[in-house]
């Protein structure tokens, strides 16, 4: 079934919104943090400078630091005017929690008290969910609870569907390590709520804080133990919903990837990375805070697979905001078809030796009207293969400009 319309999504995550907060203005107090004096404008004249829009703004977690009253209040209030800067209504505005949004002192106070499992976790998101913010008033609009099991809220839209698990609710200053999880209970329980609720003529989208794979850390050699226990069931369950993507943070450095488990739907998954925190020094500068906006245009016909791609920007303070392929992370990823590697060099060698009869110069656009369906494979698979095709027809692949972006991707045919 065919999707209502396009539909544009905008991710933000870990803010940290407090005395981590790259800007001074995402701190209600003084911090030494902060480097940027007005991170909330700057962000506001790069949308209004790309004339950027969207229809839904979602917020992977880590919205506070120390999970205060006074930093929800003050997250509330810039993420409201980050939507509105988008032209997302307020009611669109969906969310997680992540670690840092559990209020470790009042699960202490609780404990001293001897009081039950559901009232602590009640008490962890009190802050979280006070009256009047804007994470209490959406999250009221939504069916289920963070603070209730299964921990997971379902937004339901005309033409989206947002499923938002709390990944952090076992987390705690006892837990060691600290890391997100989902029991089997809650599996079992969230498998009905899918089936209830994943429409095909939606967009169904899964948010959650935690990693729910692990990846290749380049950047620190020490091991990273806060991928979430039980994540490969809820993998599991979500290919067998179809889900269309996920969405996740905690990892400040920004990841998109393609999960295909055995049981064979493709899930897309984007590790947002961190929009507003000061990021770790031992990253030397290189990864920025970043921002992403999703496009998804369709879905195809032969396998109902949401089609789209992913535009992604950078924030250094040398540059302000950039697009992200400057400092390593592809400014735009594509999504939403797949084939073997095997098949899909295939097709790229079919597709390039017919333009090569026509033209000694074949740019990538012009192979995309040959076949749309080069609009989706992932950006690293057509890649390799590209490669691989030119090494075998003798073809030069050269890029128009300073990034490796597909659509500058010229193929000239080697007369040597």
């Amino acid at each position: 079934m065919s999707l209502l319309r396009s539909v544009k999504v905008a991710v933000i995550s870990d803010l940290h919104v407090g005395d981590m907060a790259k800007g001074k203005d995402f701190s209600p107090d003084k911090t030494e943090n902060a480097s940027v004096d007005n991170y909330l404008q700057e962000f506001l004249d790069f949308v209004s400078r790309e004339d950027l829009s969207a229809d839904y703004l979602l917020v992977s977690g880590d919205i506070s630091n120390r999970a205060k009253e006074q930093e929800f209040s003050l997250a509330s209030d810039l993420i409201e005017k980050i939507a509105i800067s988008l032209g997302v209504d307020r009611e669109k505005v969906l969310f997680c929690p992540g670690n840092h949004d559990v209020n470790w002192p009042a699960i202490e106070a609780h404990k001293n008290i001897s009081a039950d499992f559901d009232s602590i976790v009640k008490a962890k998101y009190f802050n979280f969910l006070k009256g009047g913010l804007v994470f209490s008033d959406n999250h009221s609009s939504g069916v289920g609870r963070f603070d209730s099991p299964p921990y997971l809220v379902v937004w339901s839209f005309d033409d989206v569907n947002i499923f938002s698990l709390n990944s952090s609710v076992y987390d705690g200053p006892d837990e060691e390590p600290h890391r997100g999880e989902i029991k089997s209970e809650q599996l079992e329980i969230i498998d009905g709520v899918l089936s209830s609720h994943v429409s095909r003529s939606k967009i169904n989208i899964f948010i959650l804080h935690h990693h729910p794979k692990q990846y290749e850390d380049k950047t620190f050699r020490s091991a990273d133990t806060s991928c979430m226990i039980n994540a490969d069931g809820l993998l599991h369950l979500l290919t067998k919903h179809e889900m269309d993507f996920v969405v996740h943070g905690h990892k400040h450095v920004p990841r998109f990837d393609l999960e295909i488990n055995s049981d064979g739907h493709p899930i897309w998954i984007l590790c947002a990375g961190s929009f507003s925190s000061r990021l770790d020094d031992r990253y030397f500068g290189g990864i920025g805070n970043f921002f992403h906006l999703i496009e998804f245009r369709d879905r195809c016909n032969e396998n109902g697979w949401a089609r789209g791609g992913v535009k992604s920007w950078a924030h250094l303070l040398a540059h302000k905001w950039i697009e992200s392929g400057a400092i390593d992370f592809d400014s735009y990823n594509q999504f939403g078809a797949y084939l073997s590697p095997k098949k899909l060099g295939e097709l790229l060698e079919d597709l390039i030796s017919k333009a090569f009869e026509d033209a000694p110069i074949v740019k990538w656009p012009e192979l995309v009207e040959r076949n749309e369906s080069l609009q989706y494979y992932s950006n690293s698979s057509l890649k390799r293969q590209l490669e691989k095709v030119s090494q075998n027809i003798g073809a030069l692949m050269l890029y128009s400009g300073d990034q490796k972006i597909l659509d500058k991707l010229v193929l000239v045919k080697d007369k040597s």
